[in-house]
């Protein structure tokens, strides 16, 4: 069962709209263990507060896996699908992944494509699903597109 805490906040200055703000982390707890989410900041722009409802149901939905920040596909596979179709490439290669599992308890994919502006970043609980994320990325990247075609579909289908 997975369900979702919110913290106490702490004191934060938002530069962005300069001001002072309060961040409260959200959380999923999966299996007794807490694993962090985002921060909800007050006062907020109504644009930063959408999509943490289906954050949290695609947590629900897909047994605390992974969720979405931003990108045109829910799935991180159904996206590195079209990428390896139209055979595009990742606009840094080098720069695809942020944090450990093992040391902050998730995984971010992010980045965009070169071709056209796709940006994507999906945060991941998963070790699994990040090996398989960076053998397909490492496939693309050697752009053996049919081969990534081929294993996301039977992916798909098993």
């Amino acid at each position: 069962m997975i369900e979702f805490i919110e913290k106490e906040p702490r004191e934060s200055y938002d530069r962005f709209n300069q001001r002072d703000s309060l961040l409260y982390p959200n959380y999923m707890v999966k299996d007794g263990k807490e694993h962090f989410m985002f921060n909800r900041r007050v006062p907020d722009d109504k644009w930063a507060r959408r999509g943490e409802e289906g954050r949290k149901q695609l947590l629900i939905e897909n047994g605390g896996k992974y969720f979405v920040f931003h990108s045109a596909f829910t799935d991180p596979f159904e996206m590195l699908l079209d990428i390896s179709r139209q055979h595009h490439h990742f606009s840094n290669p080098d720069d695809l992944y942020i944090g450990s599992l093992e040391k902050s308890g998730y995984f971010d994919f992010h980045g965009n494509r070169k071709e056209l502006s796709a940006a994507y970043h999906y945060r991941i609980y998963d070790a699994d699903m990040v090996a398989e994320i960076k053998e397909v990325v490492d496939m693309i990247i050697r752009e053996e597109y049919e081969a990534v075609c081929a294993r996301i579909q039977n992916r798909n289908t098993d």
